[in-house]
């Protein structure tokens, strides 16, 4: 008997012995993982840190209920778990270091007095109570530090490389000279989510036979361009936005995806905030503040800048629009489906701690958004009128968030309220009749003619829109997810006044006007003349298009800027299908996946686009990949046939194109130059 209970005590000993060396161990991962969650700044190891905090909380409770005691390795894990997110957030924060200590102190300090609580509790509480009293601690420490996971406030500051220097020099190198007299204002008018054949001009069926009729988009390519072969830089919103905004591919930005809501403050919004730690790298939550728009080139040259509508390239600090160039941003940082939606209005100065935002609409005002035309139309009305009063040049960058789904209109100018009849038809179409008062004010004004009007959409249909024979849709990197219409004007400024083009005649329908000032649902046949640009060009050449308008040809020399200015081709001084780009590049997720490169064959020069390795798109095949995958855009534009098993040397020298901008990308993502 007694060498029994000698047995069993030796059994006990042992089992309390690997106990202690999984303490041990649990506690050497828990300090090490604070560690280099605190050295590198990545934004993801804070919420792996909390859950092994949570996980050495349960684990005490476990002891406690079989009377064990506080085991002191896991205690201890548990503060250092704690305690080493307080310090990163505290020290890393991107948040203002005010708004960031208190926050991380109310949140941490739960866990610490709870974890002191025990630990005293286990050495000095009564024998009775001590069991139940430790259990129930434990449990609570558990619990605050979940409250912790979901409101710690994941803003860190980005760990890129840094290209400011070069930013603030350049910016300053073009404040020294003001916009010249006979430089343009710029209309800049971004769809969201719209297709490549939304538009009467670009409709599969013919403008005068659209489904959908825009003559006021229509009446911008009259005397104009229009860009048979444009495309977004991205199949999704962020990142094109990114492109057009900077003259970029994304991934150079690290922004290789859609930009989530980082607000923490309530529930039910602070889900989204774990969204971009997920997705990005290096704790980039938006645009860069070190990048170069064309809204801040102009801006240093004087222009007075506005953005309206949709944002969705961050929402604090250095990734809001008044650090991006613009004087005044009206709409929401978010997209029309995000929790929260809610618009503000932000003008980057007056507000404390560096919020410079006032809420205008909450998201519970915005649950029906069928005024949002009417209201951003207004606000781009107003900003016009007042940059032409005060004799300013102006940047207007009109996002709207239509034809993003969820789809509201206007109940046929009814305003505010049934919502139920709702289409995508018509929630273009009034988008439409509002792009008319915008046009009418810049006649009204006197500026129509002195103003660079570009007309685009962000990339390729989600739910409905039609891609006339495209393949693809949004989130893809086939056509139709990536080919976006393009029409542009600037009559004063040449665009679409050379005979290097021809021009096309186009018949459209006009709304017509009742006596109250309403559009009486009559319409007017119209011609008009536009000249079709066929060269393949992407979004990022807006940025240096623009910027030479606007007499600024000396670009960023301390990064690659991957635009080229298209003013030759818009202004019809070379034929339509002139190159301005040998490769353009598809890419999505932060990765490279298909290439279009400019390839002889049978002595003709032909577009020729090749995936290596691409997801279908076709859902009834959804597990499925295509590898080497070769077409010719101009015998085959839908993509409808491989013929990369015909042309295997084509195929090879694309894909070794391919992998040379991969291996780029990997080494030198930032696309950072050497200065001259």
């Amino acid at each position: 008997m007694e060498n029994t209970k000698v047995v069993q005590n030796e059994r006990a000993r042992h089992i309390d012995r690997k106990k202690r060396v999984f303490d041990i161990v649990y506690l050497a991962v828990t300090c090490a993982l604070a560690a280099v969650a605190l050295a590198t700044g990545f934004v993801s190891l804070p919420l792996f840190t909390v859950v092994l905090a949570i996980a050495a909380a349960l684990l005490i409770a476990l002891r406690a209920v079989r009377d064990k005691g506080v085991p002191l390795y896991l205690w201890i894990a548990y503060l250092v778990a704690i305690c080493g997110t307080f310090f990163l957030f505290v020290i890393r924060g991107a948040d203002g270091f005010g708004k960031r200590l208190w926050w991380n102190l109310v949140l941490s300090s739960g866990p610490v007095v709870l974890a002191v609580a025990i630990y005293f509790a286990d050495k000095i509480s009564p024998e009775r109570f001590r069991k139940l009293f430790t259990t129930v601690t434990a449990v609570l420490m558990a619990g605050v530090a979940l409250i912790y996971f979901f409101f710690m406030s994941l803003r860190l500051t980005p760990t890129v490389e840094s290209l400011q220097k070069g930013h603030d020099e350049y910016l300053a190198k073009l404040a020294a000279d003001k916009a010249s007299a006979d430089a343009p204002n710029v209309l800049v008018i971004l769809m969201d989510d719209m297709a490549y054949s939304d538009i009467s001009l670009y409709s599969y069926l013919g403008s005068a036979d659209a489904t959908i009729n825009t003559p006021n988009i229509d009446r911008i390519a009259d005397g104009g361009i229009v860009m048979d072969n444009f495309y977004s830089a991205s199949p999704v919103c962020s990142p094109s936005r990114f492109s057009l905004l900077t003259g970029r591919y994304s991934s150079r930005g690290y922004l290789d995806n859609v930009v989530f809501p980082t607000t923490v403050e309530s529930d039910p919004y602070s889900f989204t905030h774990f969204v971009n730690p997920y997705q990005f790298l290096n704790s980039v939550d938006g645009i860069l503040g070190d990048e170069i728009t064309f809204a801040e080139a102009l801006q240093a040259r004087g222009y007075s800048t506005a953005c309206i509508g949709k944002w969705n390239l961050g929402d604090y600090g250095e990734y809001l629009p008044t650090n991006q160039g613009f004087d005044l941003f009206y709409g929401s940082y978010y997209v029309n489906d995000m929790t929260p939606y809610n618009w503000v209005r932000d003008t980057g100065k007056g507000h404390p701690e560096g919020e410079t935002h006032a809420e205008i609409r909450t998201h519970e005002e915005n649950l029906d958004q069928s005024e949002s035309t009417r209201i951003f139309t207004e606000q781009i009305n107003e900003f016009i009128e007042s940059s032409v009063d005060n004799g300013e040049k102006f940047l207007a960058y009109y996002t709207t968030p239509w034809p993003h789904w969820p789809l509201f209109s206007d109940n046929n100018g009814n305003g505010k309220g049934d919502v139920t009849d709702d289409t995508y038809i018509d929630c273009i179409e009034e988008f439409d009749k509002y792009m008319g008062t915008i046009l009418d004010t810049l006649e009204r004004k006197g500026v129509y003619d002195d103003t660079l009007i570009i007309f685009t959409s962000d990339n390729g249909p989600g739910r409905e829109g039609v891609t006339g024979s495209l393949r693809g849709r949004k989130n893809t990197t086939f056509e139709g997810g990536m080919k976006v219409p393009l029409i542009a004007s600037y009559p004063n400024g040449g665009v679409g006044a050379g005979s290097a083009v021809a021009s096309e005649e186009f018949s459209y329908f006009e709304w017509v006007q009742g006596e109250d000032g309403r559009y009486s649902g009559e319409v007017r046949e119209r011609t008009g003349s536009t000249k079709h640009i066929v060269a393949s060009s992407m979004n990022f050449d807006l940025f240096t298009t623009i910027l030479d308008y606007c007499g600024i040809t000396e670009l960023p020399s301390d990064r690659m800027i991957d635009g080229v200015s298209l003013r030759k081709l818009w202004s019809a001084e070379v034929p339509a299908d002139t190159r301005v780009h040998d490769v353009l590049y598809y890419q999505k997720g932060g990765k490279t996946q298909g290439i279009q490169m400019a390839v002889e064959l049978d002595g003709k020069v032909y577009d020729f686009k090749y995936y290596d390795r691409v997801h279908t798109e076709n859902s009834a095949f959804i597990d499925q990949f295509y590898n080497n995958y070769l077409f010719n855009l101009d015998l085959d534009p839908a993509e409808g046939y491989d013929i990369s098993k015909t042309y295997p040397e084509t195929a090879n020298a694309l894909k070794a194109e391919l992998e040379a901008f991969r291996k780029e990308m990997r080494s030198n993502r930032r696309g950072i130059t050497e200065k001259e």
